[in-house]
């Protein structure tokens, strides 16, 4: 899986979701900038905190170059099919343009001039492009969507400037835009371009017959007309200025024959543009690999792959140097050095940016639309962040800089200006056309025309005012253009233009300054320059084209103010036009009627446009102009609907306007609205409406009841008391038409159809609930503003109120209530001012309503209302069916089924009929009766009855619980009417019911709302009247509602057993179990989620009802109710008012402890409602809460944790202050679990709540929870984690805040010394230098010092870490520096505290057996301050030892003696627990890891070269050991990485975008926790390694074995043949691995498998015809590898002597005693073999017979691991042995055999990590020569098989442990910044991914056959192009 770069290109190209791809391009952006910016963590929070950025230096182009590199690999995706992508890589570069500080040319670096130039320089100013709209309309090409060529061709190549320049040049002459290549081409191109192609000293011909026309003789000529003007095809009309020769023979002749035909088309000119990417310049950071929309996959090293999408240079050869290969670089091969691109490079000095905006130039003029946006959208953020000095240079002065920028400035616009004449691409969304590139392009217009100088935005100007005019005569392509006499696109390109430039740039339309100018140049007048836009505009709004309307409104939005006050003359031509526009539009999808309205909305707002709209016989009378409005009120748009209320309230908010068209139409519209409309906010406009124009109506005598007729009432009364679920009579609705003479009405889509059918599977009960209270609030406002001098309101409403509030209906009911209480409540408030009798007083409808009410509420509810006799007829019918089975199914008579009645009765006073007591009834005696009659016969026909029975019992509970929800929703309302009229009851108990009922049991959140309001109104009638009992007790019901949700508010009794641990964290983590599914577990499983949500109702509804009570009384609430406060924190106060936890502990114990949870669990859902003035109240609780942190019960700390979090959100400075003065010193206590597990509780739900609100007091947090990640207690340590991983990422916010309030000098001091341990974990490069306070007798290396270092700082962090570097680079030096330092620092600390966080502690090495005597040695050599122990030997030994190991340094001990002494090693407390060779523990089952996980130390470290072998799941285990739960559980740690890549392994692209996140995750996750340097890296002095497969035939014998094997797989005798000890009724999976393990053996010598079995041995040579006699299986002939071995032996100048006839002895020692400088050997050997078997084999076949005169010495199993260390000491020490035999098992681990420089593998270990590191055993430090590999293999066999999946591993660990873990510097330590996430995007993404693959294997459908083809991207891609977004993004 390719560089860091590679993937995050592939998730920018490939994310499942924005999100996913703006992470990606975010960092993609940092790591671009890293080269040219140090601090880029801090970056994205400049903004917020002001921090300044270094500047970098301009000329240092090998950082730029870098830069640019990584910008040439983004810019590729700007074309991409794909939005999505586009989207994601115009993020990138404008992350880029913003990190990077903008660039300034020499002069300006010391004084920064204003944002724009005013353009008067002395230098005479640059022109325009000449621009003639009318010559591009007639004759230049049109982009289309596409030319239809993009099949044709593959995109071509641009690798230098001179190509780029010939690219546009191309591609303006090919659209007609030759007069835009101005001065600046002016050279002679050809000789430049020919120049260019001489590369690596062979020069290519030029074509000499095209090389004399210059550019500027085609420019002079007129532009050439091409055959198809449409498509504006990709060949240009220019000759090919130069054919590059093809490249050499040598160079192509290594390509197939397809990718030869590709080369030649990549040579062709004139292909449309694209950037590859320019190779790295030696030394640079990334690697830039082929760019192009391949998906990255792992590839196996000797298979080629194809060439990159883009070359980047015309010759493809590369030099041919030996190229060393190490396959632990997973089969990468580095290149020396590659030709830089030239594309985006600038020469020294000149606008840096330049470069890409000529490339982005010329992807404007693309024939694909995609390529046009993308260029548009990246040039949009160039221009926007780096666009100030554009086209300046370092070497000119101020005034020559500003002409260039305004050159640079006008070149670029005219450009623009050509896109907008030319792109003819439209998409539609929804109602309205969009034209992406056209409305990108203007968006980037903009950004330029911000540092514009004056004079030539209005030359812009001006072009933008020709294109809208359209004036020029056009020889039109099409007959609508003619019909319409303009273009409709470019007048909407034009106007779009000018939209965008307004808005940028209102200083247009400020007068001129008065500086001498120029004589010809005209002074320009800012009222001039408005009067031009207003016509345009004026002209776009008279357009028949309604999205022409549409862009011509909204160019009037910004500029409304200045039209206002500088042409107030223009106004009324203004208005009357949107009013035509109005009156014209033809359809229900006009998309410009909503901009028309916001601008109307936005004129009547100015005084000048009300004065117009009032004058008396004005053109435009208001009262015309607000009836043109009403069609609009239920149009389909529902913005539309909304702009149409909002300006008409506006209009009558004017008290100066006319009023007349406030009629009935308008009223009824309103009023329909309120009861049809399901929006909102739509909803709200409509009511503040009604509101209006019924005060309105109320000022005039009179005109109310004209307009509000009896009639009317009557109708709108009876729409409103519709029952849900009926259709509502629409009849009687005022329908406004739009109507144009002689034409038929319009067909309109009915938004309503829903509303009014009441088809509740379309509508919920809830919309439809908030309509109807809307209405009747806009009712209740009418009866108050009724004129009740003229009409009593006794007259006009009590009769119809009073008929419905006796209705059977409930709704009927609800509404009059609600009706009655809003008129009394509105009534109130109207008339505050003066204290006027009560309405009870005033009116009898109030004195009877209050009588009515208070009656029903004391008396018992109705038996069923009107709503449910639908229900109540189903039930009637189902008993019927019920009890006719018995007839049917069990044959009972019919005269023995009772009657049940013919009609239903809900009233149940009717008798004879059928009543819901009637149904009871008959399921229940009736049914037994019928069931006992038939005896114990008709079983199977009864369990049918019985199933019918119980579907008609869940019908009655259904209708009972019906029932008991309309008694609620009454009893409520009635209660909430009662206590509005504000009347006194004789008994308040049946007002109090009422309401809490609707408290506790309602449903609906709006109603439940309406209840607590009325509880507030009631407290507050109480005080009033001095009634002092019901507060109390309606206070005490709340607090016990609150307290009824058990999740909320655990019970004590339950969880008393619970000590230890941090519930919240548990919660939070632990998933919902599955449960078993049994009837009767069912039942009650339904009944307690019943109980649950009962519970959940009750505690919403006090939670609003407290609300209330706060927002009515503020501070006095706790001086109104005295006795709430005790009722809220009684059981705090009781238990908690001690001094010390544990006698808290024993009255909780005793008595309290529900009492505590249950104040706690109040406490933290009132305090958030409490009013500032009552803070100090919760101030006073802290120490108790404090207290009971402290608890020992673990249910009393999580609910203190919650409640404190809840008061820390509220006040948080107070809280926050007595939180880190006096809690987080709690998080150090080393003797009292509880108190940290409090502790990190209250941090973990601080973190959770207050989030942003956090920022301040981070600082204080993070380093003690640091320390907590390391905590012995395994809650502390995941909760810690996760809290951190939160934290951390609020650090760099947190810079440049003011500081917190209220805290001391001490706490901001200690701060700041907080500060810098941070900075140092989040940037490596200011980690401090360690210095080792200890001498160490050797001299570190620098690497070794950064790796000290390292381990330094992890330790002062308390973090742990895995040290992986390459083989032989001393991390035994390193480990043993960080050992001896942190025990001598411990030891002077005692020394002067003897505190016992000092005392002294051993520290404990675990390594394999070979190493402990190489460890004992290595410390004794290095060291003489620590006393190091060998804990090794037998277990009599080991057991004398342990009484002293305390009083050593350093315990040495194998992993075998941990396994086995783990019972006595556990209860030691160690410093540091070091495993050597920490891979042993990879497997987490195993007994050996579960022993090392048990061991307790406070520094825990892993050395190991190559911590992941296999699978990533190794890893896991190994960050178990080290942080455990930082890498989640090992099931969720599969799920998210090991399971993706994995899936990858085959490198199939559907699973690529989920290994490269999930790489990418686990990469960012563990790179701060470990270090790894390579040797090539680091070591300059190591001489290389050369690693040589050597392949070998099988002999005939071993071919007759392997294929006879193959034949007979199955055979049991095989399998017995190699089943040495296998134990009886090993699974299957035995038999195959014992299968393998035989063909390995036999491909390294038959007689391993034959062994010493006669009879098959004579078998097989008989079947080769060899005699029994000359058969000898010990012959090395028939064993290949010895062949080779001692092939390799003798090449290598050992055992030369051993064949040596006799009489040649003598000459032979004559020649070695001549030289006897050469008496040993040149060479020295390690032989590597899996087995003993084959070790024992090359000792008596090889060298006992063939070369008795090789010396050697063995080192395997056998060896006693005591001498193991003294075998190596002597190889390396005597250069007389030519040869070690080792198997890689005892050998291959932490040796040190720099003696050998050969090594030769006889087999192979499936697991790539153990060669390589058996190979390092002589490649490390102190090896002078180079070290040669070679690999014996025998080819065709299970050995190659071995080595394939060898390279997928290598690959996979590669990717995770990559350069950069090299050290702090590199290695982001920053990015602990998003480590700790739980869950994060990639997951989310993961998941998407994972679900998308699934879907896409489905069978073929319609659905997958559309999926082929191209989709037009959906309404959102659109949503950025507007004028808000674009303005928020200038932030202005």
């Amino acid at each position: 899986m390719t560089s860091r770069l590679d993937r995050l290109l592939l998730l920018l190209d490939t994310g499942s979701s924005p999100s996913v791809r703006n992470t990606a391009a975010k960092q993609l952006a940092q790591l671009a900038v890293r080269s040219v910016i140090s601090d880029v963590t801090i970056v994205e929070d400049d903004i917020k905190t002001g921090a300044t950025r270094q500047q970098i230096q301009v000329n240092d182009n090998a950082a730029w170059g870098e830069l640019l590199a990584v910008v040439a690999r983004i810019i590729p995706y700007l074309h991409s099919k794909s939005f999505e992508s586009r989207t994601a890589a115009s993020v990138a570069l404008s992350q880029i343009f913003s990190l990077v500080p903008m660039w300034h040319p020499a002069c300006y670096r010391d004084v920064l001039s204003s944002t724009t130039f005013n353009g008067n320089t002395l230098l005479p100013p640059p022109d325009f492009p000449k621009f003639s709209v009318q010559e591009l309309v007639s004759q230049g090409n049109l982009l289309l969507a596409s030319s239809g060529k993009e099949f044709v061709k593959p995109a071509g190549i641009l690798s230098s400037t001179q190509e780029v320049k010939k690219a546009r040049k191309d591609a303006m002459s090919r659209l007609g835009l030759g007069f835009l290549d101005g001065v600046e081409d002016d050279m002679d191109l050809e000789k430049e371009f020919a120049a260019e192609m001489d590369i690596d000293g062979t020069t290519l011909p030029v074509n000499t017959e095209t090389a004399a026309s210059s550019p500027m003789e085609v420019c002079t000529e007129p532009p050439v007309k091409e055959q198809s003007p449409a498509a504006g095809s990709l060949t240009p009309n220019v000759p090919s200025p130069s054919t590059p020769n093809p490249a050499s023979e040598a160079e192509t002749a290594a390509l197939s024959a397809r990718e030869k035909n590709r080369l030649k088309r990549k040579r062709k000119p004139g292909n449309s543009a694209f950037v590859a990417p320019p190779p790295q310049m030696a030394g640079a950071r990334y690697a830039a690999a082929a760019s192009g929309p391949a998906k990255a996959r792992l590839i196996n090293p000797d298979t080629k792959t194809a060439p990159g999408s883009r070359l980047s240079s015309p010759t493809l050869g590369i030099a041919p140097d030996k190229v060393i290969i190490d396959p632990s670089k997973g089969g990468a091969i580095m290149p020396k050095s590659a030709k830089q691109s030239k594309a985006l490079e600038v020469p020294n000095g000149m606008y840096i940016w330049d470069g890409v905006v000529k490339v982005l130039e010329v992807d404007l003029f693309s024939a694909a639309w995609e390529v046009r946006h993308g260029a548009a959208m990246a040039l949009r953020e160039l221009l926007k962040l780096q666009g100030k000095c554009g086209g300046m240079r370092d070497d000119l002065p101020i005034t020559e800089n500003e002409n260039a920028h305004e050159k640079w400035c006008n070149d670029l616009a005219a450009k623009f200006l050509c896109i907008f004449v030319l792109d003819r691409f439209s998409d539609f969304v929804s109602d309205q056309v969009v034209a992406p590139v056209r409305e990108t392009v203007s968006q980037t217009l903009a950004s330029l025309l911000l540092f514009m100088p004056r004079r030539s935005l209005f030359h812009v100007h001006s072009v933008l005012l020709q294109m809208i005019r359209q004036d020029f005569v056009s020889n039109s392509k099409t007959l609508t253009d003619l019909e319409r006499g303009h273009i409709w696109e470019v007048r909407h390109a034009g106007l779009l233009g000018i939209k965008y430039e307004v808005a940028v740039r209102s200083d247009m339309f400020d007068e001129a300054p008065a500086v001498k100018q120029d004589d010809d140049i005209p002074q320009i007048h800012g009222r001039s320059v408005l009067q031009g836009v207003v016509e345009a505009a004026i002209l776009g709004l008279g357009d028949r084209d309604d999205d022409v309307r549409s862009v011509a409104t909204s160019c009037l939005l910004p500029v409304a103010e200045h039209i206002v006050q500088q042409l107030p003359e223009s106004l009324e031509p203004i208005l009357l036009v949107l009013w035509r526009c109005l009156c014209d539009m033809k359809d229900d999808l006009s998309s410009s009627v909503g901009v028309v309205m916001d601008l109307l909305g936005k004129l009547v707002a100015y005084d000048k446009v009300i004065e117009i709209l009032a004058k008396e016989g004005t053109s435009l009378p208001l009262s015309t102009l607000a009836k043109t409005l009403f069609p609009f009120f239920r149009h389909t748009i529902p913005n539309v609907r909304l702009a149409v209320v909002t300006t008409l309230d506006s209009f009558m908010l004017v008290p100066s306007l006319p009023t007349d068209w406030v009629a009935t139409p308008f009223v009824s519209l309103l009023l329909q609205n309120l009861v049809c409309e399901e929006r909102p906010d739509i909803r709200q406009a409509s009511l503040s409406a009604w509101k209006t124009s019924v005060s309105l109506l109320s000022l005039s005598p009179g005109r109310m009841e004209n307009v509000i007729t009896q009639q009317l009432i009557l109708d709108w009364f009876a729409v409103v008391m519709t029952p849900i679920g009926i259709p509502i009579d629409a009849s009687a609705f005022y329908n406004p038409s739009i109507t144009v003479e002689g034409a038929l009405p319009l067909e309109r889509h009915n938004v309503d159809k829903n509303m009014l059918a009441q088809d509740l599977s379309l509508i919920t009960v809830e919309v439809t609930f908030k309509a109807r209270i809307a209405t009747a609030q806009a009712l209740a406002c009418l009866m108050v503003y009724w004129p009740v001098e003229q009409n009593p309101i006794d007259h006009y409403f009590k009769p119809i109120l009073l008929h419905y509030i006796d209705s059977t209906s409930m709704l009927q009911k609800f509404l009059t209530a609600v009706i009655a209480e809003e008129w009394a409540h509105q009534s109130t408030e109207l008339s505050k001012t003066e204290t006027p009798l009560s309405l009870v007083e005033k009116y009898d409808l109030a004195q009877e309503f209050t009588k009515r009410t208070l009656v029903w509420l004391q008396g018992k509810p109705p038996p069923a209302y009107h709503e449910m006799a639908f229900a109540l007829s189903r039930i009637h019918a189902d008993c019927i069916s019920l009890l006719q089975m018995f007839t049917t199914d069990c044959k009972l008579p019919s005269s023995s089924i009772p009657f049940l009645g013919t009609d239903i009765d809900i009233s149940g006073t009717v008798a004879g009929c059928f009543t819901i007591e009637t149904a009871q009834t008959a399921i229940g005696t009736m049914y037994s009766r019928l069931k006992d009659s038939l005896g114990r016969t008709r079983k199977k026909e009864l369990a049918v009855i019985a199933e019918k029975r119980s579907a008609v019992l869940a019908s009655i509970e259904r209708y009972t619980e019906v029932k008991v929800q309309h008694d609620t929703r009454v009893s409520a309302a009635f209660a909430a009417a009662f206590v509005a009229f504000k009347s006194t009851p004789d008994k308040v108990s049946p007002v109090v019911k009422g309401i809490m009922n609707g408290i506790k049991n309602e449903d609906n959140p709006d109603l439940q709302h309406r209840s607590a309001v009325a509880v507030a109104s009631f407290v507050e009638f109480c005080v009033e009247h001095r009634i002092a009992q019901p507060p109390d007790k309606i206070v005490k019901n709340l607090c016990t509602f609150l307290c009824q949700d058990v999740e909320q508010t655990p019970t004590f009794a339950y969880s008393r057993k619970l000590t230890s641990g941090i519930l919240s964290f548990q919660a939070s983590c632990s998933l919902p179990k599955a449960k078993e599914s049994n009837g009767d577990t069912d039942k009650s499983e339904s009944d307690k989620s019943q109980d649950t949500r009962r519970a959940q109702l009750a505690r919403r509804g006090a939670c609003q009802a407290f609300q209330q009570l706060s927002a009515k009384f503020g501070p006095r609430l706790l001086d109104i109710i005295p006795n709430m406060w005790q009722s809220m924190a009684g059981g705090l106060l009781s238990a908690c008012q001690t001094d010390s936890s544990e006698k808290a502990d024993l009255l909780i114990e005793k008595q309290h402890g529900q009492d505590v949870i249950d104040s706690l669990s109040v406490l933290e859902d009132v305090i958030p409602t409490f009013h500032e003035h009552l803070w100090p109240k919760l101030h006073e609780i802290f120490p108790m809460i404090h207290i009971a942190l402290q608890s020992r019960f673990a249910i009393v700390r999580q609910a203190a944790a919650r409640c404190f979090a809840i008061a820390c959100d509220l006040m948080t400075s107070e809280a926050m202050r007595y939180v880190i003065e006096n809690i987080i010193p709690l998080l150090q206590d080393p003797l009292i679990l509880t108190n940290r597990q409090g502790a990190t509780e209250l941090i973990y739900h601080i973190v959770n709540r207050l989030d942003i609100k956090a920022l301040p007091y981070v600082i204080f947090m993070v380093v003690p929870i640091l320390g907590r990640m390391s905590d012995s207690n395994d809650e502390i340590r995941s909760t810690a984690t996760n809290i951190f991983a939160s934290l951390v990422k609020m650090v760099p916010l947190e810079v440049g805040l003011p500081d917190p309030p209220g805290f001391s000098d001490e706490l901001l001091k200690r701060r700041e010394t907080e500060r810098e341990f941070l900075s140092q974990l989040l940037d490596g490069t200011k980690v401090e230098q360690y210095v080792v306070p200890v001498a160490i007798k050797a001299e570190l290396r620098k690497y070794q010092q950064d790796g000290v270092n390292w381990l330094a700082f992890l330790a002062k962090y308390q973090l742990h870490g895995i040290l992986c570097d390459d083989m032989g680079l001393g991390k035994t030096l390193q480990s043993i520096c960080i050992l001896a330092s942190k025990h001598f620092e411990r030891a002077e600390k005692h020394k002067q505290t003897a505190s016992p966080e000092t005392v002294h502690l051993p520290s404990l090495i675990v390594c394999p057996p070979t190493l402990t005597g190489h460890w004992y040695y290595e410390i004794q050599k290095y060291t003489d301050t620590l006393r190091p122990v060998l804990y090794t030997g037998n277990s009599r030994e080991r057991s004398r030892l342990l009484a002293k190991l305390q009083s050593y340094d350093v315990v040495i001990t194998s992993y075998e003696v941990v396994r086995n002494d783990i019972a006595n090693l556990e209860n030691h407390q160690w410093l540091y627990c070091i495993l050597d060779e920490g891979h042993v523990i990879k497997n987490a089952k195993t007994k050996l890891t579960k022993a090392v996980k048990i061991i307790q130390a406070q520094h825990r470290l892993i050395l190991s070269g190559t911590p992941i072998q296999n699978n990533v799941l190794e890893l896991w285990s190994l960050f178990d050991f080290l942080m455990p739960g930082f890498l989640g559980t090992e099931a969720s740690f599969n799920e998210r990485f090991g399971k993706p890549i994995l899936s990858n392994r085959d490198g199939k692209s559907k699973n690529g975008e989920a290994a490269a996140l999930a790489l990418e995750a686990l990469h960012k996750q563990v790179l701060p926790f470990l270090l790894r340097r390579l040797k090539e890296d680091v070591l300059n002095d190591l001489p290389p390694k050369i690693i040589q497969d050597y392949y070998c035939e099988l002999s005939d014998l071993q071919k007759y074995l392997y294929d006879d094997f193959g034949k007979s797989k199955a055979r049991v005798t095989a399998a017995d043949t190699v089943n040495t000890s296998s134990p009886e009724g090993e699974p299957a999976q035995q038999h195959i691995f014992q299968s393998l393990q035989y063909l390995r053996k036999l491909c390294n010598h038959p007689a391993l498998v034959l062994k010493s079995d006669k009879e098959a041995i004579d078998s097989a040579f008989s079947r080769l015809n060899v005699s029994a006699s000359s058969a000898n299986l010990n012959d090395i002939q028939h064993a290949p590898k010895l062949l080779a071995l001692k092939q390799i032996l003798l090449d290598c100048g050992i055992g030369c002597g051993n064949n040596a006839s006799p009489d040649s002895q003598k000459s032979e020692l004559i020649d070695t005693v001549s030289d006897s400088s050469t008496s040993f050997s040149q060479h020295r050997v390690l032989i590597f073999c899996q087995m003993k078997q084959m070790l024992d084999i090359i000792e008596t076949d090889l060298f006992k017979v063939h070369m008795p005169s090789v010396t050697y010495m063995r080192l395997d199993g056998g060896t006693d691991a005591n001498k193991r260390h003294a075998v190596v000491q002597t190889f390396n020490g005597d250069p007389s042995i030519d040869c070690l035999l080792l198997t890689t098992h005892v050998g291959g681990l932490g040796l040190t055999l720099t003696g050998a420089d050969t090594v030769i593998f006889v087999e192979h270990d499936w697991n790539p990590m153990k060669d390589l590191q058996a190979m390092d055993r002589a490649h490390r430090i102190g090896q002078k020569r180079v070290v040669n590999v070679y690999r014996l293999i025998t080819k065709g066999t299970l050995e190659e098989k071995i080595m394939g999946l060898q390279r997928f591993k290598l690959n996979i660990a590669n990717s995770i442990v990559t350069q950069q873990n090299s050290g702090l510097s590199s290695m982001d330590t920053d990015l602990v910044l998003d480590l700790f996430r739980r869950t994060s995007e990639e997951e989310d993404a993961l998941a998407a991914a994972k679900a998308k693959a699934k879907d896409q294997n489905g069978n073929v459908s319609q659905k997958n056959v559309l999926q082929g083809l191209e989709d037009l991207p959906t309404e959102d891609e659109y949503e950025g192009l507007d004028l808000s977004s674009f303005m928020g993004s200038l932030h202005r």
